[in-house]
């Protein structure tokens, strides 16, 4: 019982190291992984179809049965072979850079750098190809600095320090390397060209030449230089004498504008005072007239009353007037009346007694007519009774 305890306790870390030993094994004999930045080619060496797999195989876990399976894995980024000196492990420098003779038979050394890239799905190819390994590397190095003979062979002396020369060799580098590594299932990125050295003769050669076109140079500046310092001059003296002409133009333009504004501005105020006394005049004229016709229509009005005060006397107003005047000058605190004989309310017997008649011996005025004679008796002598229109 004790001994089955003990068994049991140890089963599950058993288990544990026995999938993991399965793993590692199954990882070290049955599968490989293909890395990001790798592309794996797959051959077959032991089955009914042998041979290799045409098909490339990507980032991740594939079959990889020993004895069954091999596998080549190569880089798929993009690649940089350097044709430059570089130091090495004795001490000096290792000189790799493609060896160059110019069409003037001068040696010359170029450092070069090439870009290239394994094609996308043509690496079992590569493979078929050329082979194992690093054998395609060899290929494009080779192939790099045969074009680099022959292409920057074609250059003379002249050409070596002319930078669009160069840029213009590249791009015609770049061309024939493409085509020759086309069949090797390898594409050219870019090709560029750092650095021409020369042989210490060549050189010298070179940097007299170069001086003597700089002197050329120079002295052509130089005349350029003064021809141009003389058309600058005489630009000068032609914008001074424009620029002289300018303000004299435009100070008699300002003189000009100046007497023409002055003298718009008397004629406006000359305008404006004719037509100020104009128009006084005008109203003056205006209010004697409305004031002769003001007067005409009050010596028109009196004499229209006075016409009707004469009639209103000539007539039975007369004897009213008279009796109003009579009655006027009764001093009534001095005299006795009988109301039994006298009804002082009835206006007809009044006016009677006072010495208004008719035909019938009756007063025949109303009382409008009574109140209007009364209001024109008490006018002073004189004064308008009408009414003005």
């Amino acid at each position: 019982m004790h001994i089955g305890k003990i068994t049991a306790k140890y089963i599950i870390p058993i288990g544990i190291v026995a999938f993991i030993a399965a793993f590692v094994i199954g990882i070290k004999f049955f599968v490989i992984k293909v890395g990001v930045d790798q592309v794996g080619v797959r051959t077959i060496i032991w089955g009914v179809k042998r041979g290799i797999v045409q098909k490339d195989y990507g980032p991740g876990w594939h079959r990889a049965v020993t004895a069954i399976d091999q596998w080549d894995l190569y880089d798929s980024t993009v690649q940089t072979l350097e044709l430059a000196k570089e130091p090495s492990r004795l001490g000096h420098d290792e000189r790799k850079e493609a060896a160059i003779r110019t069409a003037d038979d001068y040696d010359v050394s170029a450092d070069i750098i090439v870009k290239y890239q394994i094609k996308r799905g043509e690496a079992w190819q590569l493979r078929q190809d050329i082979g194992v390994g690093e054998r395609y590397k060899i290929i494009v190095e080779n192939e790099t600095r045969d074009i680099a003979r022959s292409v920057l062979g074609k250059m003379v002396e002249r050409d070596l320090y002319n930078p669009e020369e160069k840029r213009k060799r590249a791009a015609e580098f770049k061309i024939q390397l493409t085509e020759r590594l086309v069949p090797r299932h390898v594409d050219i990125i870019d090709v560029l060209i750092l650095e021409l050295r020369f042989d210490p003769q060549l050189e010298r050669k070179i940097k007299n030449i170069k001086l003597a076109e700089l002197d050329n140079v120079l002295n052509k500046s130089k005349a350029l230089a003064a021809e141009q310092r003389g058309i600058t001059q005489t630009i000068d003296a032609d914008t001074e004498a424009i620029a002289q002409k300018i303000t004299g133009d435009k100070e008699r333009s300002i003189t000009v504008l100046d007497a023409e504004t002055t003298k718009k501005t008397i004629e406006l105020l000359a305008e404006a005072d004719k037509y100020l006394i104009q128009k006084k005049a005008e109203g003056d004229l205006y209010k004697q007239q409305r004031k002769a016709d003001g007067n005409l229509l009050i010596k028109q009005s009196q004499a229209e009353g006075e016409r009707l005060r004469r009639e209103a006397i000539s007539g039975m107003g007369g004897d009213i007037i008279v009796a109003l005047e009579a009655a006027r000058n009764v001093n009534l605190a001095d005299v006795n009346i009988s109301s039994l004989d006298i009804n002082l309310l009835d206006v007809d017997d009044m006016a009677t007694r006072l010495g208004v008649s008719d035909i019938k011996g009756k007063l025949r005025v109303d009382t409008k007519t009574f109140k209007q004679i009364q209001e024109m008796l008490n006018q002073p002598r004189g004064t308008d009774t009408g009414k003005t229109k």
